[in-house]
């Protein structure tokens, strides 16, 4: 188990970085520098860490490889086998084995003994690691625009790691949302509290961010937590009042109740007809991973299917497709929404929480760039696949 939490942190320790920022003096500098110098390249470090795992144990369950997952992982390595058609070929195959690496790991650690806890393992540190990110925008540079501060809409990550637009506080605040609206149905008071609290804090967060894909998102993840567990008085009771109070933080506040940029794309639309254009030039094969910022001069596509055409043509772009409609398949198939409201426990939180980020990723996926490369979207979405395919596998509808 240490060793999955290990692997799988070293996998969210590339956020934020890139392969310029690698320096080999920075290696000598003490555990702190050498750590910080290896970011870029830690989730390789975590994929080879992972083969050394699948060599010694020779455990290779197949069940796993196939449907969504098999799906990612052919668009990954579509997209990565193209890398010299890429303006930088070498950039390109760097952003390619970040993907790949995330999906393997991911792989490799469900793939061992007790598929259903390794799963359980990485969405915890998912959890935990959002819940602390949210909990730092929210009292760092959230808090002043609380109290009443202009909104920047661009903010500094802790440590020197980057910077963050708001519609990746969103993001962040949107998935916590739905963890912590699933979790408030605890029976037990000191179990509901804590939980009710990050509620709070994550949908004031989503607020604030005024983020429209993840506010959709979000929409999208809460109402299938209402209807697959039957809990319908929160339509009356809660629902409501949340969707009235993001209501505003979208259309009231960020577009100050203006229905004409209120529902504009804020220029994807062009930036949508200009992938297409160069897609058509190369449709059988993409331009390799990172071609939207290396041909656009730091673009980005804002649409996941666009997104994986670009990288991987159309035979990537189907497969990226079928990965994400293939979770809903096997969610209608073995009428897991139907059956949720019956199961107890963990695993019901656990299969909520999954179904409701893969509707608030698939929601965002039209708007955004889901899941196409490495990036956080892809971080939350793995092990919420992987826990819906190893949990269907292992309650198949009778």
């Amino acid at each position: 188990m240490i060793a999955s939490i290990t692997l799988w942190l070293m996998v969210w320790a590339g956020m934020y970085s890139d392969i310029s920022a690698f320096q080999g003096e920075r290696l000598l500098e003490g555990p702190l520098g050498f750590a910080m110098a290896l970011r870029p390249v830690l989730p390789i470090l975590a994929a080879v860490g992972c083969l050394m795992i699948l060599v010694k144990s020779g455990r290779i369950a197949l069940s796993f490889t196939q449907g969504p997952v098999l799906a990612i992982s052919a668009y990954g390595l579509i997209g990565m086998f193209f890398f010299f058609l890429s303006p930088e070929p070498f950039v390109s195959l760097y952003w390619g084995c970040l993907f790949l690496s995330t999906v393997f790991v991911v792989w490799t650690l469900v793939n061992q003994e007790g598929p259903e806890q390794q799963a359980r393992v990485l969405m915890a540190i998912n959890v935990i690691l959002v819940s602390v990110i949210v909990l730092f925008y929210f009292t760092g540079p959230l808090w002043p625009i609380l109290m009443g501060t202009p909104n920047p809409r661009l903010y500094r990550l802790p440590f020197g790691f980057g910077l963050q637009n708001a519609n990746g506080v969103g993001r962040f605040a949107g998935v916590l949302a739905l963890v912590a609206l699933s979790r408030v149905r605890h029976r037990e008071l000191f179990l509901k509290v804590p939980w009710l609290a990050l509620l709070a804090v994550s949908l004031v967060s989503l607020a604030l961010s005024e983020s429209r894909t993840a506010i959709l998102g979000f929409a999208a993840g809460s109402l299938l937590i209402v209807l697959a567990n039957r809990k319908y008085s929160w339509l009356v009771l809660g629902i409501p009042g949340i969707f009235y109070y993001l209501y505003n933080a979208w259309f009231v506040w960020r577009f100050k109740g203006s229905y004409e940029t209120a529902f504009v794309l804020t220029g994807r639309e062009a930036t949508w007809r200009r992938v297409l254009t160069i897609s058509l030039k190369s449709p059988l094969t993409g331009h390799g991973f990172h071609a939207d910022r290396l041909i656009f001069e730091g673009e980005h596509v804002h649409m996941s299917y666009l997104h994986s055409l670009i990288q991987s043509g159309i035979l990537g772009a189907l497969f990226f497709a079928a990965a994400i409609f293939g979770l809903w398949w096997i969610l209608v198939r073995n009428r897991v929404l139907q059956r949720l409201a019956s199961i107890e426990g963990e695993p019901n939180f656990l299969m909520t929480e999954s179904v409701a980020i893969v509707g608030f990723m698939t929601v965002r996926s039209f708007f955004e760039s889901t899941a196409a490369f490495y990036g956080v979207d892809l971080l939350l979405l793995m092990p919420a696949m992987a826990y819906i395919q190893v949990w269907n596998r292992r309650n198949p509808l009778s």
